[in-house]
């Protein structure tokens, strides 16, 4: 059964995104008002193994951790990306400054190359050695314009396949206000920086690809966000047009976690019921606020499946 471990104090603003270190001994996270923070998550009274008030200039999108565990990315509101060393945060390199919006960032698993991917759609890669752009590529739909707002497409950006795939996901926005979009998924071949696969999951209100995992038997387990109390979990083979299995049963998900052995995915949505922004009220004067429930599926075979499978292998000698 699970147990909570003791609460990670210090942040003065949103929690954005959390990373465990790939030793799993340390975890990094980052807020709205610029801080990032490294953790060592399992003490009795856990204190930041050090911590950078300013690292950006206002709101952290995003972070992304190098394969060694060495290195890690962010990208914020004021336009930059920024190399930190994640075993004491200092800093190692900053990128130009971008014209637009940052939305997400990736490293390669070779630690030479980062990706950046801005509120318009436009993916970016750099250099890591010289600081220098090397190519770039613009998927128009992941980008939507009306009435003065600007509605991004890219939540979703990670190396797949040891570095061979470069995953971009999110939606392509089709109304402002509501968050309608359709879920999508680029798979971007690294050599050539074209899209070699382009999935779609499901209508626009289910919104866009929020979070995602590989399983190691070959499948991505994901969750949608879009229209309000609209979500999905899927599972899906990147070979298939359709996923072998959805459900829109909890609203809004945005956070997806598989646990080590593979066996068992969590999936945080938001609950049913409330009443958003507190418009709509009881009659008592109150109203049901949000809230992120964790649900836990298995992903482990039944039992009796298990046993079939193990009286019908031929045994050894």
């Amino acid at each position: 059964e699970p147990a909570e471990l003791p609460p990670l104090t210090g942040h003065g603003g949103w929690v954005q995104q959390v990373e465990f270190s790939p030793d799993g001994k340390t975890v990094f996270s980052l807020d709205s008002w610029g801080q990032l923070c490294a953790w060592p998550y399992e003490a009795e009274q856990p204190q930041p193994v050090w911590k950078n008030d300013t690292a950006h200039d206002g709101w952290i999108f995003d972070l992304s951790l190098s394969a060694d565990g060495q290195r890690l990315a962010t990208v914020g509101r004021d336009g930059f990306v920024r190399v930190w060393s994640a075993g004491d945060g200092k800093l190692v390199r900053e990128l130009p400054r971008h014209e637009h919006q940052l939305c997400r960032v990736a490293l390669h698993p070779d630690g030479l190359s980062l990706v950046s991917g801005d509120l318009f759609g436009t993916l970016r890669h750099f250099d890591l050695k010289t600081g220098e752009l090397v190519r770039e590529r613009t998927y128009e739909k992941l980008h939507y314009y009306q009435r003065i707002q600007d509605v991004p497409g890219i939540y979703v950006l990670e190396f797949h396949d040891e570095g061979r795939t470069l995953l971009c996901g999110g939606g392509q926005p089709t109304k402002t206000g509501n968050h309608f979009g359709v879920p999508t998924l680029h798979l971007v071949d690294w050599k050539t920086f074209e899209p070699t696969t382009t999935r779609h999951y499901g209508e626009d209100r289910f919104g866009f690809v929020f979070d995602l995992a590989w399983h190691p038997d070959g499948y991505f387990a994901m969750v949608t966000s879009g229209a309000p109390g609209a979500g999905q979990f899927l599972l899906a083979r990147p070979e298939d047009e359709k996923p072998f299995f959805t459900s829109t049963k909890f609203a809004n998900c945005h956070s997806i976690a598989l646990s080590p052995t593979g066996t068992e995915v969590i999936v945080a949505a938001t609950n049913k019921g409330h009443q958003g922004n507190g418009a709509v009220r009881n009659k008592d004067g109150t109203y049901r606020g949000n809230t992120s429930p964790l649900h836990v599926f298995s992903l482990a075979p039944p039992a009796e499946d298990a046993e079939k499978e193990k009286a019908a292998t031929p045994a050894k000698g």
